[in-house]
């Protein structure tokens, strides 16, 4: 199951002015952004939307100078890698010119450039009229209240909010909870029972499985790349590629795939 993230921009977009007022502050932010984005690499199904216009505004307006403080440099690295390099992970949106809607509590910043209000205003304009449900993700020095993220003109939406905050529930959590990928064995693939025809069709086992103990299985199915309606990944313990198919919900069963029967893209991703 996949699931979209929008993301608190004013996390990376700051105001020097606020900063020289409140450092502490900002460096307490600045933490919370790097125990956020490790979260989210730990997500495989979690994308974000953002139109390639509204990351390129963000990348402009990034605190550069204030950053370059030798206490601030791993938050500037882990952001600005996340931002420029991760561009695979950002889904984007048609421009919706409908500037009635409006965000409780307010996500624009007077300090905001121009450009970058319109692209909120696109964003918003995004999660309130798609049928999709969104995830907003935010920050505890940025939002005040426990309150969920709610758009409104003519009607009120409102939108899961994961507040991260040291020690506290992270996206990582919420990924769990909700929108993890989980391995659910198939019998039929038991290691024990090895590799055999029947009805007329090759059967593999899945041989990382040992009938007990899906923590294995379970860490390839993690980070399995998806092809079509199905997920690969490769299993170096038995050198074997792994198949996983999608049977009910979010469970996956899981087995050995003859390495002729990989498509050649997902090949191509594991060096085979």
């Amino acid at each position: 199951m996949e699931a979209k993230v929008v993301l608190d921009f004013s996390s990376v977009v700051w105001n020097e002015n606020h900063f020289q007022d409140d450092a502490a502050l900002h460096y307490k932010l600045a933490s919370e952004v790097v125990m956020f984005i490790q979260a989210f690499e730990s997500c495989n199904n979690l994308k974000f939307i953002a139109r390639t216009e509204l990351l390129k505004n963000v990348m402009g307006l990034f605190p550069y100078n204030i950053t370059n403080r030798p206490d601030l440099s791993d938050f500037k690295r882990r952001a600005q890698h996340f931002l420029s390099n991760r561009f695979s992970d950002f889904v984007s949106y048609d421009k919706d010119d409908d500037s009635t809607i409006n965000s409780i509590p307010n996500i624009y910043y007077n300090y905001f450039s121009d450009a970058l209000k319109v692209e909120i205003s696109y964003l918003l304009a995004e999660i309130h009229n798609s049928a999709n449900n969104y995830i907003f993700c935010t920050f505890s020095t940025r939002w005040q209240n426990n309150d969920n993220l709610k758009t409104t003109n003519h009607s009120t939406k409102e939108h899961d909010t994961i507040v991260h905050k040291k020690g506290k529930y992270t996206i990582y959590d919420f990924y769990l909870n909700k929108f993890r990928n989980i391995f659910e064995h198939n019998p039929k693939h038991d290691k024990l029972k090895g590799k055999r025809i029947e009805n007329g069709a090759w059967v593999y086992p899945l041989t990382c499985f040992d009938g007990e103990d899906t923590f294995f299985p379970q860490n390839l199915l993690d980070s399995a790349i998806q092809y079509g309606d199905d997920l690969y990944n490769f299993d170096d313990v038995n050198q074997t590629f792994v198949c996983f198919k999608n049977h009910l919900d979010n469970k996956f069963h899981g087995y050995d795939e003859d390495i002729k029967n990989v498509p050649h893209k997902i090949r191509e991703e594991f060096h085979k």
